[in-house]
């Protein structure tokens, strides 16, 4: 018996896992996840706002671009399976009249205030009915579980932040509520510090639930077990770019930092874990992945099944988008930059109302170091490409070929 669960934990970045190169903090649970999963290094967000992006990878088309029919969702609608959403956001519940999904339950709002325990948590709470799922008879079916994560209260007990000082550091804050921030200039090391503690208790907390679910899918018979897919809609600043947070009503910038998100998809019995790909792959590849994993097929689709493809061959950018704000990634280049307004049509806008921004990738992770003004010349056929394959989402037509100058790396 076939089933699925998509496990979205927001503004969780790939910065903060040991499989993904963290050194600093200590994730066992997620670790193990990696052993038994295949691992994509580089998995990108689309658009880390969660209403923005959700209709889109349901019904297979870009964020940027239009709706387009007989996609994931109508696919496993015409096989009888139903997809269901569960999510701690409230503002979700629009999904129920905007989607085709089968069901949208959002939990009850609960006071924000820390908590005594782990297993007191929001996070802790949105777990134990994924283990309830779990413990059900097995019936074909996808559970798409979006929990708050990063964006929700910061309420792990305090003693895991203080856990992650040394002895000669500041007192880590005390706050619960995720913090805001804005500067044009760097933030104080030691604040940084602090905050950075205190996001890491609750990626402390999500690993120690992480590992509650791993340890009772492992209990079940193979044939119970179902292919689990976890990841992230965007990460969290924490300080980089002069941003500290995410806020809804303010332009979140688009950096690496909040676009490079983790993705694991543990198949049953952990077939093909420790498996790491290297190739550019995104959120909207999850659902066509999901869909082949229950024998359907999806004709037509520009996104990949992740499990059936070899990757660094199938997938060459991957445009994201968010208000104006854009960033366009390739194998060996990161450029951003922001539309000059919502009304010039792309194909009429002039390049030099564009400042670009240009990172050789993946040697600055961080996108820390922009060279736009010493690679003119791959900044602006990078700007030309990406205008063009936004262009080409709009319209719904063929994607241009990516030019042979973004195909290669930094001399």
């Amino acid at each position: 018996m076939r089933r699925a669960l998509i496990l979205v934990i927001d503004g969780w970045g790939a910065g903060f896992l040991g499989c993904y190169g963290n050194s600093w903090l200590d994730t066992p649970a997620l670790d193990q996840w990696a052993c038994q999963s295949v691992l994509f290094e580089q998995c990108l967000s689309e658009s880390p706002d969660p209403l923005m992006l959700y209709p889109r990878l349901l019904d297979g088309s870009h964020p940027l671009g239009i709706d387009s029919p007989g996609g994931p969702l109508s696919v496993l609608a015409e096989g009888d399976i139903p997809l269901h959403l569960l999510s701690d956001d409230p503002r979700l519940a629009t999904l129920r009249e905007t989607t085709r999904l089968s069901s949208v339950e959002t939990f009850p709002e609960v006071t924000d205030v820390a908590a005594k325990s782990a297993e007191e948590t929001t996070l802790a709470r949105f777990a134990s009915v994924l283990l309830d799922w779990l413990d059900e008879p097995p019936r074909e079916e996808v559970i798409w579980a979006h929990a708050r994560g990063m964006l929700g209260p910061w309420d792990a007990p305090y003693s895991y932040r203080e856990s992650l000082a040394d002895e000669d550091d500041p007192a880590p804050p005390e706050l619960v509520h995720p913090p805001f921030e804005r500067e044009n200039r760097e933030f104080d090391s030691d604040h940084i510090l602090g905050i950075t503690q205190a996001y890491a208790g609750q990626v402390t907390v999500l690993d120690m639930l992480l590992g509650e679910l791993l340890a009772t899918i492992e209990e079940l018979p193979l044939a119970e077990q179902p292919l689990v897919v976890l990841t992230s809609t965007g990460g969290y600043p924490l300080g980089l770019h002069g941003q500290i947070g995410r806020e809804q009503d303010s332009p979140l910038r688009l950096y690496s930092d909040t676009l490079h998100v983790p993705l694991l998809i543990r198949q049953p019995g952990g077939q093909e874990g420790l498996t790491r790909l290297q190739g550019l792959a995104q959120l909207g590849d999850i659902l066509p992945t999901v869909v082949r994993s229950f024998g359907l097929e999806l004709p037509g689709s520009a996104n990949l099944d992740l499990l059936h493809v070899r990757l660094a061959e199938s997938r060459e950018f991957v445009l994201s988008g968010l208000g104006l704000q854009r960033c366009f990634r390739t194998t060996h280049w990161s450029l951003r930059y922001h539309l000059p307004d919502e009304i010039t049509p792309l194909d009429e806008l002039e390049l030099d109302q564009i400042v670009p921004e240009l990172f050789v990738k993946p040697d600055d992770r961080w996108e820390i170091n922009n060279i736009a003004d010493r690679c003119t010349n791959v900044a602006e056929i990078g700007l030309k490409t990406a205008l063009a394959i936004e262009l080409a989402y709009r319209r719904d037509d063929p994607l241009p070929d990516l030019p042979e100058e973004l195909c290669t790396p930094v001399e």
